[in-house]
């Protein structure tokens, strides 16, 4: 077409040019039928199955939505969880835990050291509580004083030497345990919607479908069974403990996911004093109300626990990593000492 058009421009005689209009008339009339049947012709040929080769393609599972190479936004469904819009990085999680004072404006850092304040600082937002985000700002380093009892309790905040926050938005949950970061480096998007179990709640009945699952997994009879929690989407995090095996004892966090499970095992071996076995005067035994999670949130490998496990002591926070059917326990790791005066 484009030659034809080029030709055109020579310079003819009148009644060459007469002849030779017609002729590309007749031409361009032509080649615009062709190239509309060619157009055709090709949408019919994308329209029909692909060959046995492309078939035997297999479509991307749907698991990958949550991973880091997931699919499009379009195609997600339209009740897809917030969580699902960012990925925490697990290496970027530092040790900064703190506790709210009676009021819950203030909280307190009183596990770093001296010359820490540039990084402490640029700290604006603390999470715990069950997921609950609060905006806060780095206010001063508290000196302390001489009437401290030692006791890392809201009734002795004002005691304590530490560095010093304001809750800017909302306010904090007197006592509890924080976990304060840099939100460009926590993105809140992460975090997974949660629902604690209430502690008073009856255990996992015998011939629950749960409990019958965790047993055939360990090959092991549970002693108890109780639900710590419920996250989105459609998972269940569960405190178990199997029966004593002579002096083997065990217990296990254990999260649910439609029927996959995933274990963190805590193993001892009961020596002569019997109620101090995992740790100091727990009389042997795994209770609902000795834990609470700070927080969860999703990472590119898997979910990431935030929890508070208490003792006659004191708090123990820690975080536990997701991978595969097991979780790995972080060692960042923080501990109140709150014994009773």
């Amino acid at each position: 077409m484009n030659r034809v058009k080029r030709s055109s421009r020579h310079r003819l005689k009148a009644a060459g040019l007469i002849i030779l209009t017609a002729v590309v008339i007749s031409s361009l009339s032509g080649c615009s039928r062709s190239e509309s049947n060619g157009t055709t012709g090709s949408n019919e040929s994308s329209a029909k199955p692909s060959s046995a080769a492309e078939q035997s393609l297999s479509p991307v599972p749907q698991q990958t939505a949550v991973t880091p190479t997931a699919a499009p936004a379009s195609s997600a469904p339209a009740t897809e969880s917030p969580a699902l819009a960012a990925f925490l990085d697990p290496a970027k999680l530092q040790p900064v835990f703190g506790f709210a004072d009676e009021t819950g404006s203030h909280l307190l850092v009183t596990s770093q050291e001296d010359g820490s304040g540039k990084q402490m600082e640029s700290l604006n937002t603390a999470i715990g509580n069950g997921g609950q985000v609060l905006a806060v700002k780095f206010e001063k380093q508290q000196a302390g004083s001489e009437d401290s009892n030692g006791r890392e309790l809201a009734n002795n905040f004002a005691n304590l030497s530490g560095y010093l926050y304001t809750v800017e938005s909302g306010a904090a949950k007197a006592d509890e345990t924080y976990y304060l970061v840099d939100s460009s480096s926590f993105p809140p998007a992460a975090l997974v919607d949660l629902q604690p179990a209430d502690p008073a709640a009856p255990q996992l009945a015998a011939g629950d479908p749960v409990r019958k699952s965790i047993a055939a997994v360990k090959h092991r009879e549970l002693q108890s069974a109780w639900k710590l929690a419920d996250l989105a989407p459609d998972r269940e995090l569960y405190l178990v403990q199997f029966t004593r095996q002579d002096k083997d004892m065990l217990f296990s966090l254990v999260l649910n996911e439609d029927g996959k499970l995933s274990f963190m095992d805590y193993p001892a071996v009961m020596e002569s004093d019997e109620y101090s076995v995992w740790r100091v005067d727990d009389g042997g035994e795994m209770r609902p109300e000795m834990f609470s999670l700070l927080f969860a949130a999703q990472s590119a490998d898997g979910l990431l626990l935030g929890l508070n496990w208490w003792g006659a002591e004191g708090v123990n926070s820690f975080f536990l990593l997701q991978q595969g059917n097991t979780f790995k326990e972080l060692e960042i790791q923080y501990g109140r000492y709150t014994s009773p005066i």
